[in-house]
């Protein structure tokens, strides 16, 4: 191939991936976000392994948390289980304990009902096939 046809096919190739990629009104590159308008996302990081967590809707009433480990290591890494616990804004409510279920290589699930709306706290365990575990901890607001 000659120099001057390879910089044009590189023009072009790189003209149709900022097409395809373009602007967009999404969130920022690295930001887990599916769900719909309702959901809460959020991608955390403990112990070199990012989790992307949803919950949708993210409203008090029935709700599903779903989450996807990504290992240093990729899929070969597996996460053996995740527990964790919804802690209520007023000290008043019980803290709901969650027991995810495995839906995937790496991903996990729970079902719940949340009773009222605020800033509750989501915090879970990864325990890892290799032994290890991580501990995530994030802030979810959750509508009336």
């Amino acid at each position: 191939m000659r120099p001057r046809h390879c910089a044009r096919s590189l023009v072009v190739v790189m003209l149709a991936l900022t097409a395809c990629g373009g602007e967009s009104n999404g969130p920022k590159q690295g930001v887990h976000d599916v769900g719909g308008n309702d959901a809460f996302n959020a991608s955390l990081v403990a112990e070199n392994v990012i989790v992307d967590v949803t919950v949708a809707p993210a409203k008090v009433g029935e709700v599903i948390v779903h989450m996807e480990f990504t290992p240093p290591g990729g899929k070969l890494q597996q996460v053996g289980s995740v527990t964790g616990n919804l802690i209520p804004p007023d000290a008043a409510l019980s803290t709901l304990v969650l027991w995810f279920e495995k839906s995937g290589p790496n991903h996990f699930y729970y079902e719940l009902a949340v009773p009222t709306p605020g800033e509750w706290t989501l915090d879970f365990d990864a325990a890892f096939s290799d032994g290890t575990a991580a501990l995530y901890t994030t802030k979810v607001t959750f509508k009336p």
